[in-house]
């Protein structure tokens, strides 16, 4: 009797032992491995982020394709390039962000169109905040443009119509 209990022990005992591997090595797999096309979206995010460091609002024009709207959590309405253009310039002109900190929390490409959410945190000498971000992504002409974008802050919900 002894025995089948040692043997029913050590089955659960291996059993658990061998999810626990499964679990955490897919967990791993899933939150770290990226395929080349996802690392190669995620660096023209990264790659975006430098621009603002630099108040490069032509830069971060250029990387915005012709019909995009971007949409951030304090304000009614997205916005198209005119106007962002002329928002870029005010804010650079009050604050240029320097420090940033961001976490890519899932990345989807299909075919030429990228999806990506992130979680970012940002400071200038009088500004900061943080928030939550939705971009899409389409890549012409062997450059990825920003077609949309939506953020909302961490610290309060964004104000709906």
């Amino acid at each position: 009797m002894k025995t089948k209990d040692i043997h029913f022990i050590k089955w659960i005992l291996v059993s658990i032992i061998l999810f626990g591997i499964i679990f955490l090595w897919n967990f791993r797999v899933f939150g770290q491995d990226w395929t080349t096309e996802q690392k190669e979206v995620w660096d023209v995010v990264v790659a975006d982020f430098e621009k603002f460091k630099k108040g490069d609002v032509e830069g971060l024009l250029a990387s915005r394709h012709d019909d995009v709207l971007i949409w951030w959590g304090d304000k009614p309405i997205p916005y198209d390039k005119k106007i962002l253009g002329s928002n870029y310039r005010e804010w650079f002109s009050y604050d240029i962000p320097t420090k940033w900190e961001l976490e890519p929390l899932a990345i989807t490409v299909i075919g030429n169109v990228a999806s990506v959410f992130y979680t970012a945190k940002w400071g200038g000498n009088i500004l900061s905040g943080s928030g939550r971000d939705l971009e899409t992504w389409i890549k012409q002409d062997g450059k990825w443009l920003m077609i949309n974008s939506f953020g909302a802050s961490c610290d309060k919900l964004p104000p709906c119509k």
